[in-house]
């Protein structure tokens, strides 16, 4: 029985890189991309031999003041004098003494250069009442200790495993003087002057540690101290959704913040794969690299990024961040170059973006700093996956920084569609110049990658899914090698030309600069702008209806009475088509091309001004920005299998075919238009520090933006049958059809969808203003709490200007109001808050197939909703243990249900797509130099359609992996979904739920299978 078989079929590709004489077998490409792949190889096999080769040999320290080489700088009975200038020889430095000073000191028995200058003065000083003074950058100059008039401090920084903290701020507040650990955690502060000081050391993902200290003439006072762990980041400096720059526990806005420590241990497939560490925000990530789907706080929408701004460094990273085939995700990677995340729930995202009223993501990008240090990864995976990370900062001169880096990465796919499923990178660089009283940046992006997008795919048993005998539900991918190529010639004699093996292809490049200047202390004035041009294509399989039997297709779809299958490309004969792959089905599907030339420019300016307790700021921003997608769109027929081929079906009464080389119709869709957006907009913002543990916030934004361009027109004609009668739908009313290519030999030219070179223009105007006020509480040094009070609004986007009548345009807008309690301690923390939000006025425009004329139409729906809810991040480090929490449980409801041309009534049913309860735990335990760690995901069940019908079961995945360091060199293991579960993200779209058609046989999309990834890493 079909509906009871299971046959698993598993495809996995190998590969082996073996060390002591490395042998590598990669095989079985394409043969236009094996000069590619094995450029890469070769890229790959050369850093993993050169990261290696690292481990073998001691690490270097980077600045010529920590120069040294070990092994050749042991010395033993050497004098005083012949100490120094070894010293001045591996750290090109100049030591000044007076001879006699040192003439009737005892030798030195043994001594080695230990890699930091301050360390080794004092090992040779400390016991002959000598002391120096630092002299310029470079000149040491020894005296006695009784004449010096200044004094230092130096000690060791580390945690609570005794790891030595490399790179740690430290300094004295109030004064120029600081330093920096080495990797040793030893540090050094020279010639400072008598009096008292307070003391400040401060680390990423530690708590600042302070204490005030007094300093005497010729005083050294050693320290030892113990870093203990910000185990929610709430002393990191957040600079996303709020006037300025502030620790998380003096904000009133809940915001997660994501350090490069836990974006590496999570090893996110995509860039969505990482957004599931915010709570509140349910991501699906199953679609693969790019084209994946945010759900905010339970606000409904049709996927996409629609209520949230993914922003790079403070700029949206295209100004609408939900146009159709151009979700944000596709233009934003995570790599090497990535120093944080900050993410913004509800609240400011209103007033400090654009059609931000769901939050706001800001992928902060890392920037040199005074030393040279750089990150150099390379990682493997299951799949055929190749990539390599780098990334190198520091100073060009003393004024100058600069950091540059990115990625490039090959792989097939954890579906593998039988050609290279990822293949691309990107390179980003930025350089900083130092002003006397601010700093000037400039920067760059060029990212060219092309990525494989993953759509439903054919299941059985709703209630239980699971795989369909020849089809594997965990690598199993409708998108094939067989149907990459498209050609044909077009109702007006062009060639269209495309392939699958395009996916989702963004080449982007991306420029832009800021200047930060302040004046009289108080007064800040900001200026930054981005200018971005994109070339994107979306090329891709899309699920329209539910798989087929052979034979219902050949007689209730294609009617006809006396047919055969064959393959397209051998034309070999399917002798018995019921037990094809052992399950009997065919498929249908969409053959989607568009492409798509974007632009944006935008510039924002800001003032700030510190007026005692208030700190005012004023700001301007505006955005030119365009698109001019063009879509085309064929239908094409495959059996349901691991590597799907197309299928040919024949009339053996006409021998007219209802397919031409696999596609059973050309032309299903066309569209051709562009949109021009500009936005102005104008906020100001009001910080009022009541005092020290009291703090309130009011901001307004006033935006007035518009948009304007053309839809072409698609030609139609009416058609008369045998009887001259003209060919009329169920309803009586005459079918319109597109262009007969006149191929008389098949039906698949027949009603080709295609422009007639005429257009219709829209044209809209809004003026919107939106607030937002707060305040927090600071009720100990442990414990606030916080209470935000948001209005704001999204505007029309392409999909309405294209798709919905003219003057039906709604501005949406989103009461949203929420509370909030965040607690820390040195093993405990938490940040918790409830929420409620009320929206207005949300469309819904969703491709569907017409059941009636099997024609791919737009259903339209308008609603209001309400989300009551609560979200947890906490974090427990018990000994070697650490626990990390995020929990979400909301409810999520339709009111005042409207879809258009039915009378179903949907108000107060459950929200499509989205979870009541998610949550993610994990666990990890720390071993020497060896962490642990795991991730389980739970999502809840969610419904496929707002008639709530379709359901999506609950489900549980698991992750895990190690991370094992050895000085500078991370080796790192991880493991996805671990058990194979098949966790359902999404229905088919293309089928109108409501109408429940309850077939056994399902089109659906899971997340990705089971796969591993091993990287190592070389930081210096």
């Amino acid at each position: 029985m079909i509906a009871n078989s299971l046959q698993i079929i598993t495809l996995k590709k190998h590969f082996a890189c073996v060390y002591s004489g490395i042998l590598v077998d990669f095989s079985k490409l394409l043969e236009n991309e094996i000069k590619v792949c094995f450029t890469m190889l070769r890229l790959n096999l050369f850093i993993l031999l050169f990261l290696f080769g690292i481990c073998l040999i001691p690490v270097f320290g980077q600045e010529k003041m920590n120069k040294g080489v070990q092994g050749k700088n042991l010395f033993t009975n050497i004098s005083l004098a012949e100490a120094f200038a070894n010293l001045e020889r591996n750290y090109h430095i100049n030591i000044v003494y007076k001879e006699n000073l040192i003439r009737e000191k005892e030798g030195v028995p043994v001594f080695q250069i230990s890699n930091n200058i301050y360390r080794d003065l004092d090992v040779l000083l400390s016991k002959l009442s000598l002391t120096y003074e630092l002299v310029g950058s470079k000149t040491f100059v020894i005296i006695p200790m009784k004449l010096a008039n200044k004094g230092i401090i130096h000690g060791v920084v580390s945690d609570r495993f005794k790891k030595a903290l490399e790179n740690a701020n430290v300094y004295l507040e109030g004064t120029t003087l600081g330093s920096s650990t080495d990797k040793n955690g030893y540090f050094t502060i020279v010639n400072i002057p008598t009096g008292t000081y307070n003391l400040t050391i401060k680390y990423i993902g530690f708590k600042t540690w302070q204490r005030n200290l007094y300093v005497t003439p010729g005083q050294k006072n050693e320290l030892n101290i113990v870093l203990d762990a910000d185990v929610l980041d709430y002393e990191s400096i957040v600079v996303t959704g709020i006037r300025k720059p502030l620790p998380k526990l003096k904000t009133s806005i809940a915001i997660t913040t994501l350090n490069p420590a836990e974006i590496s241990e999570r090893a996110p497939q995509n860039t969505a794969d990482l957004l599931k560490a915010i709570p509140g925000f349910y991501v699906e990530s199953s679609g693969g690299e790019g084209g994946n789907n945010l759900f905010a706080r339970g606000i409904p929408s049709d996927g996409s990024y629609r209520y949230v701004s993914l922003q790079e460094d403070g700029f949206p990273v295209f100004e609408d961040c939900e146009l159709m085939f151009a979700n944000a995700d596709i233009f934003v990677r995570v790599d090497e170059t990535l120093d944080h995340v900050e993410g913004v729930r509800g609240g400011t995202g209103s007033i400090y973006a654009s059609n931000a009223p769901g939050g706001i993501i800001n992928f902060i990008s890392k920037v040199g700093g005074d030393v040279l240090e750089g990150i150099v990864k390379t990682s493997i995976g299951d799949y055929n996956h190749f990539r390599t990370d780098l990334n190198v900062s520091g100073a060009l001169s003393q004024k100058w920084r600069f950091n540059i880096g990115g990625f490039y990465r090959y792989d097939d796919g954890i579906r593998s569609p039988g050609f290279p499923a990822n293949r691309g990178g990107q390179v980003k660089l930025n350089i900083t110049h130092l002003l006397e009283n601010g700093s000037l940046r400039f920067y760059a992006k060029f990212l060219d990658d092309r990525n494989v997008f993953y759509q439903p795919i054919p299941l059985q048993d709703k209630e239980n899914p699971r795989g369909i005998p020849g089809f594997d539900p965990n690598y199993g991918t409708l998108t094939s090698d067989d149907a990459n190529y498209l050609s044909l010639t077009t109702p007006k004699g062009e060639h269209f030309e495309e392939s699958l093996d395009e996916g989702i292809h963004p080449n982007m490049k991306s420029l832009g600069g800021e200047i930060n200047y302040t004046f009289l202390k108080n007064l800040v004035v900001k200026n930054s702008f981005r200018y971005t041009t994109i070339k994107h294509k979306f090329n891709a399989i899309f699920s329209l209806n539910d798989p087929y039997f052979t034979n219902t297709f050949a007689e209730d779809i294609a009617r006809f009475s006396n047919w055969r299958y064959q393959y397209t490309n051998s034309n070999e004969l399917i002798e018995v088509p019921e037990n094809l792959n052992n399950n009997g089905l065919i498929a249908e599907v969409g053959w989607w091309s568009v492409k798509m030339p974007m632009f944006n420019f935008a510039n924002y300016s800001e003032v700030y001004l510190n007026l005692g307790k208030h700190s005012l700021s004023a700001a301007y921003y505006i955005s030119d920005y365009s698109t001019k997608p063009a879509w085309f769109w064929q239908n094409i027929l495959l059996d349901v299998s691991d590597n799907p081929k197309r299928i040919d079906l024949i009339d053996l009464d006409t021998n007219i075919s209802y397919t031409k080389n696999g596609f059973s119709r050309f032309g299903s869709y066309y569209l051709n238009f562009r949109m021009d957006g500009l936005v102005n907009a104008f906020r100001l913002v009001d910080d009022y520090k009541y005092s020290d543990r009291l703090s309130f916030d009011v901001g307004i934004r006033f935006e007035k933006g518009s948009y304007s361009g053309y839809v072409e027109n698609n030609y139609t004609e009416n058609r008369f049958d045998n009887n001259g009668q003209i060919i009329t739908d169920n309803d009586g009313n005459p079918v319109e059809f597109g262009y007969d290519l006149g191929d008389s030999t098949t039906l698949a030219d027949d009603n080709v969808n295609y422009g007639d070179g005429t257009s219709r223009l829209f044209e809209y105007d809004y003026t919107q203003l939106a607030f937002s006020c707060g305040a927090n509480l600071l009720i100990n040094k442990k414990l606030a709490t916080y209470l935000r009070l948001s209005k704001g609004f999204r505007t029309p986007d392409d999909q309405h200007f294209v798709f919905f009548e003219s003057g039906s345009y709604k501005l949406e807008h989103i009461y949203q109001l929420e509370s909030g309690l965040k607690y820390s301690t040195k093993h405990f923390a938490f940040f918790s808050s409830i929420f409620m939000n009320l929206f207005n006025n949300l469309p819904f425009a969703d491709e569907v197939v017409d059941p009636d004329t099997d024609r791919i139409v737009r259903a339209f729906r308008f609603a209001d909703s309400r989300t009551i809810g609560a979200e947890i991040e906490a974090v427990a480090k018990l000994g070697n243990w650490n626990l990390d929490i995020t929990a979400t449980v909301q409810d999520p409801r339709y009111l005042n249900y409207e879809f258009v041309g039915r009378k179903e009534d949907f108000s107060h049913n459950r929200v499509r797509r989205i979870p009541t309860v998610f949550y993610e735990l994990r666990p990890a335990y720390i071993l020497k130099k060896i962490k642990f760690f795991g991730n389980i995901r739970y999502i809840g069940n969610r419904f496929t359609d707002d008639a709530n019908t379709g359901v999506l079961p609950a489900y549980t995945a698991y992750n895990a992996g190690l991370e094992y360091a050895i000085g500078h060199t991370t080796l790192a293991l991880n493991g996805s979904n671990l058990t194979n579960v098949i966790g359902l993200t999404e229905g088919n779209p293309r089928v109108d739920n409501t109408l429940d058609p309850n077939n056994y046989f399902f089109m659906a999309r899971p997340i990705l299978g089971r796969a591993f990834k091993l990287s190592l890493k070389y930081t210096f």
